[in-house]
């Protein structure tokens, strides 16, 4: 019977909004099962703790920082782990974001913790980019992971590419990886929404180069000197990232009336709502949140054939794939949805049946948290 043997649940994160933003319906299942969850990460109690009792678990935290590579921080966040491990005593571990993984997981091992999971949400910047900096970073993490891989019950993965990049690296050296649907989206708050007859493009995103803001505001000129009729929307905070937009470049092409930016907003499905194209020509992600959200409510998608994005679209069916870092090829398939009102219809139809398949977040939960108890009742 489930929940009948209360266990306690470790959840290793390195941003507290990530907790209740992208883990909070798996802390609420986890809860719901009659187990005791305990989150953690950087930020002191007063910033973080309030949002994760709403959902029934507790909170610790860990110390350290979400960024920075220093020696003396890393051990740090170890003993902190292992001094929190020896007063909760947890049954499973589970950490996703690469600091969480590299230093919770030796201390899972050290502090007599038997059963421990990672997410691999997505590989870090520095593993597509060059320089010597990057590429020492890129050591460290791939040694940080082969540990922790060699030694979890399960490594999750949310796409194909990382996986695939992991085995070839021998990273991966166990048959103990499962490649889930990300963090799931809930399809009944994204729900099905009405499609709008009129063409409407959305993108919901930080506004980093990284996540092809460049290239789409570029194809956004084009399509509104040919397409005036058409609406371009942008949804996202400006960001003090060394890649992120400068709010002089966005207010160009604001000031142009090639794009609608309302700015950041904490609910996105009004702007959901109106589109009827999700467009998100990003460089490389886990998998995007913010496309299969869209997916949810039945909208078209043009994507870019990289890592994690290309986990969410059947090229042709549910939307397109367009090359990485291409404004030129962006445009040319809004143009054609723009032409093809019929297309935009049955796509949108198409995302929604997938989404459904592959990302309802029940089915993501269900499935890790049976990954996770099937060593603890194997032992039991």
């Amino acid at each position: 019977m489930e929940g009948q043997n209360k266990r306690t649940f470790f959840i290793g994160a390195a941003d507290a909004g990530s907790l209740t933003n992208f883990r909070g319906p798996l802390i609420r299942f986890l809860v719901s099962q009659g187990n005791r969850v305990i989150c953690s990460s950087v930020e002191p109690p007063e910033e973080a703790a309030g949002g994760v009792r709403a959902l029934g678990a507790e909170y610790v935290r860990t110390g350290g920082s979400r960024v920075g590579t220093g020696i003396a921080e890393g051990l740090g966040m170890i003993r902190n782990y292992r001094r929190i491990f020896r007063e909760i005593k947890p049954d499973v571990c589970f950490f996703y974001m690469s600091k969480p993984t590299a230093f919770g997981s030796p201390a899972a091992l050290l502090g007599g913790v038997r059963h421990f999971n990672i997410l691999v949400n997505g590989l870090e910047n520095a593993y597509y980019r060059k320089g010597l900096k990057d590429f020492a970073v890129r050591c460290v993490m791939s040694s940080a992971y082969r540990f922790a891989c060699r030694f979890a019950d399960n490594v999750f993965f949310q796409n194909h590419d990382d996986y695939d990049f992991f085995k070839s690296h021998h990273i991966l050296i166990r048959d103990n990886a499962k490649i889930v649907g990300g963090s799931g989206v809930d399809t009944e708050y994204f729900a099905q929404q009405p499609l709008s007859a009129e063409p409407v493009f959305l993108m919901v995103a930080r506004l980093l180069y990284s996540k092809g803001i460049r290239e789409y505001l570029e194809a956004a000129s084009v399509i509104k000197k040919k397409y005036p009729q058409a609406r371009i929307m942008l949804v996202g905070g400006l960001d003090n990232n060394d890649e992120a937009l400068t709010e002089e470049e966005l207010n160009r092409y604001i000031e142009n009336s090639d794009v609608e930016y309302p700015g950041y907003a904490a609910d996105v499905r009004p702007y959901l709502a109106q589109c009827s194209v999700f467009v998100l020509p990003s460089y490389h992600e886990g998998l995007p949140r913010s496309v299969i959200e869209a997916m949810s409510c039945a909208r078209a998608i043009i994507t870019t054939d990289v890592p994690g994005c290309r986990e969410t679209v059947r090229d042709g069916v549910n939307g397109f794939l367009v090359p990485r870092g291409d404004s030129k090829a962006l445009a040319e398939k809004m143009a054609e949805l723009i032409e093809n009102p019929g297309l935009r219809a049955s796509m949108a139809a198409e995302s929604r049946r997938i989404c459904l398949e592959r990302f309802e977040v029940g089915r993501v939960n269900r499935e890790m948290y049976e990954s996770m108890i099937k060593n603890l009742n194997e032992v039991e």
